[in-house]
């Protein structure tokens, strides 16, 4: 099973922002969003999960206990130092 490759770009205790990187011929988080979720969820629970798309724009994963529930644009929830 194919899944997507991110980098964990900042962590606090509300937010887990992380950055795609699809140049490594995987397939994107946004296309993995459910399999995302689920790993970033296992290694920090009960935190937002912001994500830097391969065309730069962040957005959020929403989800439910780690289960993905949609998507949200998030382009105001930029990290600081990204």
């Amino acid at each position: 099973m194919r899944t997507a490759h991110y980098d964990i770009v900042k962590v606090t205790p509300e937010i887990v922002w992380i950055r795609d990187r699809t140049e490594d011929g995987v397939i994107s988080v946004t296309n993995d969003a459910e399999g995302v979720c689920r790993r970033v969820w296992h290694d920090y629970p009960n935190r937002r999960i912001i994500y830097c798309d391969s065309d730069g724009n962040w957005d959020e994963l929403k989800h439910e206990g780690g289960r993905f529930v949609g998507f949200a644009p998030a382009r105001d929830m930029v990290p600081s130092g990204s």
